[in-house]
């Protein structure tokens, strides 16, 4: 393979990143982690890059996880099922 030149992130592309993932719902969160951790995605950002958006990913899980708990509590099923899913599948 060749040497791919890695890509670094500027300061309006995290940004965007953050904003973005402030919109996911638990299911979106776990699929872009296993998509920015794959094998072939670390070949292209950097790791202070990655570190970036592991953490802002890990955010956002531990705000869908206490929406969660929150709606579990309530016994509010319904809610909980809409922050994990994004209310998709109702």
């Amino acid at each position: 393979m060749a040497n791919i030149e890695k890509i670094t992130m500027t300061k309006e592309d995290r940004d965007y990143f953050k904003s973005g993932v402030r919109t996911l719902c638990g299911v979106e969160v776990l699929q872009v982690r296993d998509m920015i951790n794959h094998s072939d995605v670390k070949k292209i950002f950097t790791a202070e890059d990655l570190g970036f958006m592991n953490k802002e990913l890990g955010r956002q899980a531990g705000a869908v996880f206490a929406r969660i708990l929150r709606a579990i509590k309530k016994r509010d099923f319904r809610e909980a099922q809409r922050v994990l899913t994004g209310g998709k599948g109702e």
